[in-house]
């Protein structure tokens, strides 16, 4: 049995925003981006970039005020290889290159480390839109949040979320700060 993942509120009503925006299709257009209809509390947490390449480089349009604050830079029109480097690139470019290569939403988490040695848990939800319907996801709306580091994980995890996970067998909200149950990929 593959265990229940928790969302964040914010991550939630985004997927729901996602959910609604397909209107039948396997992913919303590029067109449905619209802050308007976002939930004004996710709005500080996203994160929207530009798939470059099938490999999950990305370049990126719009960084959330709080994720301005916690990366202590606004990186907005950088490259996914101008930012990190190593086994981090790699990471961050997995979940991006799944969410395109799998048209669904990718959900991740990780250790968010700063240089000064701090660290906190972190957990990424990867919503993709397409440019026209019936073609490869080419931008990416990512809700991040970070957990008290009472939350702490071992090992960083990606996991693709099919129609039987949004659909209520593997997604759970967020309840409280250690009720996120990590997902091994069954």
């Amino acid at each position: 049995m593959v265990p229940k993942i928790a969302l964040d509120p914010r991550q939630q009503s985004m997927l729901g925003f996602w959910q609604a925006e397909r209107r039948g299709m396997s992913v919303p257009l590029v067109a449905s981006l619209d802050p308007l209809k976002f939930d004004r509390e996710a709005i500080p947490y996203l994160i929207v970039a530009d798939i470059l390449n099938d490999r999950g480089r990305v370049q990126y349009r719009l960084i959330g005020e709080e994720m301005v604050r916690r990366w202590g830079v606004n990186f907005r029109g950088k490259r996914s290889d101008e930012m990190f480097t190593g086994d981090y690139l790699d990471f961050i470019e997995r979940g991006f290159a799944q969410t395109r290569a799998e048209r669904c939403p990718v959900y991740s988490e990780s250790i968010f480390r700063w240089n000064d040695g701090g660290w906190i848990k972190t957990t990424r939800l990867l919503l993709p839109f397409a440019d026209a319907p019936d073609t490869a996801p080419s931008r990416v709306m990512v809700v991040q949040v970070f957990l008290g580091t009472d939350d702490f994980m071992k090992v960083p995890e990606i996991r693709v979320l099919r129609q039987e996970d949004i659909s209520g067998r593997v997604l759970t909200r967020l309840g409280g700060k250690s009720d996120l149950e990590t997902a091994a990929r069954g």
